[in-house]
């Protein structure tokens, strides 16, 4: 009995040490994670200079200056959602504590900013594959927690001024609540975003796209879905000169807190 009641304690004891071990081997620090680069620079492909302290966002042109995104409550086919995905590497777990996008003000001159209701869900993959599962969130709760202007203008490479350019238009960050509840392990992830409006708001705002200078193009995998038809959309179809198509991407940003083992 005195042995077996040995090899139990001895068992206990390796037990304990070896989960005193991973504590002290692991690190918590805050977690900062951005998807891609936004600014281009201050100096535009064409020479055009930014106004002092603001920087350029540069696409080729497009049939629109970024991605659809918006939910209008009073129109059932005027619905599309924006999806991304991101990576957490095998020895992490993220605790998220908000999620933040860019959206391009449609007015580049207005001091007022419409977007005040924006859902998201978060997913252990590609949301439009119905092997992925939903880990996080719906399309009901608003997560908004607040927007502000960026310093950086939207603008393509025909763009020759920033004021009452309709080809310039400036980016707000519109950050989420999201809470102490969202514990992400390692994997792949995608989010599943989009922001509602009610009749007589101000709904023509979009995600900006990345830009092709400074990101890694063959990484771009983000789309935009119509939900009256479950129509998905890539790519900008190459619109413009019989351009190649480019691969939709989009900035966001994760923080929180990160642990390391």
């Amino acid at each position: 009995m005195k042995k077996h009641l040995f090899i139990l304690i001895s068992f206990v004891i390796l037990i304990n040490c070896a989960h005193d071990r991973v504590q002290e081997s692991s690190t918590v620090t805050p977690l900062d994670y951005n998807n891609g680069k936004l600014s281009t620079g201050t100096v535009s492909t064409t020479g055009l200079i930014a106004p002092q302290g603001y920087e350029f966002s540069e696409i080729r042109p497009s049939s629109t200056p970024g991605i659809s995104c918006f939910y209008l409550n009073f129109q059932e086919k005027a619905r599309y959602s924006v999806s991304d995905d991101f990576v957490i590497p095998q020895n992490e777990i993220w605790n998220v504590k908000n999620i933040s996008f860019y959206v391009i003000n449609p007015d580049p001159v207005s001091a007022n900013f419409s977007v005040k209701n924006i859902v998201m869900e978060i997913y252990d993959g590609n949301p439009d594959l119905a092997t992925s599962k939903k880990v996080y969130g719906n399309l009901d709760t608003n997560l908004f927690k607040s927007s502000a202007p960026t310093n950086i203008y939207r603008i393509t490479n025909e763009t020759t001024k920033i004021t009452d350019d309709p080809s310039a238009s400036l980016v707000y960050k519109v950050e989420t609540t999201i809470g102490n509840d969202l514990n992400l392990k390692a994997g792949h992830y995608w989010y599943q975003m989009t922001m509602k409006f009610d009749y007589g708001e101000d709904w023509s705002c979009y995600i900006p796209r990345l830009p092709q200078k400074g990101n890694n193009e063959n990484s771009f995998n983000a789309y935009y879905k119509n939900f009256d038809n479950g129509l998905v959309f890539k790519t900008d179809n190459g619109v413009y000169n019989g351009t190649i198509p480019v691969n939709y991407e989009t900035p966001f940003q994760i923080t929180g807190v990160k642990t390391t083992f």
